[in-house]
């Protein structure tokens, strides 16, 4: 447990032990009166992890403190020399807690995406997200090489965890080849993890970065293809990512993959707080006037992403201002410049996903196919990179 006792291995491993799984995923989870897991909260006030019994009744569900030691377990008046041992008595006959009538009927199993942390090996640190750390992993079962987004955190942090879930609950509706792949999630323990597919070429920042003019004018049109088809998807599955840039664009085997969910969400406008951090020089100047989120703020996030993908040698957006700069002039109308290797058609997709009307933006399936038309054309390739840098000016 936190910092002083260990979890005792004989609990990780029973099949319906849940580790800190939150009450909102395990409430899905208990279906039916009798429904039963085991679940750990972190007790603040000693500093250590506090098992319980959650079960649902016929008035809701309940969670049962479980008094636990080397060499018993013991709720209410019951108690054995182990956590199993407890729950079998505990199905045989009806008990009474704390004025409740219980009686266990189905254990509620882990689902595919809750692995454990002998499911996962890593070692070698890649780099750090908003929350946590990322590692390079396997999966010990078959070998795949995984990263693992370790939370750093000891536990004693429910807010950090909120934040994990919160993506561990999206990534797990998606699969798509332009979606970086969700293997799930780990709880059963600290530190909290989530496993993901290992993208061996990473960032398409970094390669802007590392390439430079020597990236052609095809790959890049390629790249913006694969991220547009990432996005198409998400947007038909009701999802706003809420933060794509080229930093959040992840390649593996020369395909782009969208990652980064920590601020995703299913639904189809979202609410923001303008007081706390946001990605300002991708943020739709129109979010500062209605603090709303919705599929056509992705697309003009989606625009700056495009300047990105052509700006040689790279460079973030309006990278001589401040962000309140950047507030002020796009909310006035001004856009970035052309990068200068930019092919018009792509050029002209980019300004209409940046368009001061947010309803005269291409949904993200229209984008799709702007983009594939432009690849069907031979001259789009033949634009070469000019490798002067575009200076930040009115035009």
């Amino acid at each position: 447990m936190a910092n002083k006792e260990k979890i005792l291995e004989e609990d990780i491993n029973l099949p319906y032990y849940h580790g800190a799984l939150m009450n909102q995923d395990a409430d899905q989870l208990l279906v039916n009166d009798g429904d039963y897991m085991i679940v750990v909260k972190m007790n603040q006030e000693l500093n250590k992890m506090q098992l319980y019994l959650a079960v649902r009744l016929k008035k809701g569900i309940r969670r049962f403190e479980i008094k636990r030691n080397p060499t018993s377990a013991k709720i209410g008046g019951k108690s054995a020399p182990n956590i199993g041992k407890l729950v079998d008595s505990m199905q045989k006959e009806t008990m009474e807690i704390k004025g409740e009538r219980v009686i266990l009927k189905r254990a509620i199993p882990k689902g595919k995406f809750q692995l454990m942390h002998k499911d996962v090996d890593f070692k070698k640190k890649l780099g750090s997200g908003a929350y946590g750390t990322v590692y390079l992993g396997r999966l010990t079962k078959n070998n795949t090489k995984i990263a693992v987004k370790k939370l750093d955190t000891e536990g004693n942090d429910e807010e950090s965890l909120a934040e994990m879930m919160k993506e561990a609950r999206v990534m797990q509706l998606y699969d798509h080849p332009n979606i970086v792949k969700f293997y799930g999630y780990i709880v059963d323990d600290i530190p909290y993890l989530l496993v993901l597919e290992l993208c061996n070429g990473g960032s398409v920042e970094d390669k802007l970065v590392e390439k430079g003019a020597k990236l052609s004018t095809k790959t890049r049109i390629m790249y913006t293809y694969h991220a547009a088809c990432g996005i198409e998807y998400l947007h038909k599955k009701k999802c706003i990512h809420r933060d794509i840039a080229a930093r959040n664009c992840l390649i593996h085997k020369e395909i782009v993959k969208i990652a980064d969910f920590g601020m995703c969400r299913a639904t189809s406008i979202y609410k923001v707080d303008l007081n706390k951090p946001t990605n300002t020089r991708w943020l739709a100047p129109e979010v500062w006037d209605n603090g709303e989120t919705r599929d056509n703020t992705d697309i003009f996030a989606f625009a700056i992403t495009m300047w990105e993908f052509f700006e040689v040698p790279y460079d973030s957006p309006y990278s001589e201002w401040k962000g309140y700069m950047v507030k002020q002039k796009t909310r006035a109308g001004y856009r970035l410049p052309t990068p200068k290797g930019m092919p018009w058609d792509i050029e002209e997709i980019m300004k209409l996903c940046w368009h001061v009307d947010p309803n005269q933006r291409p949904t993200a399936s229209e984008l799709r196919e702007k983009i594939e038309e432009t690849m069907a054309k031979p001259e789009s390739s033949a634009t070469p990179l000019n490798k002067s840098k575009s200076q930040t000016s009115n035009h």
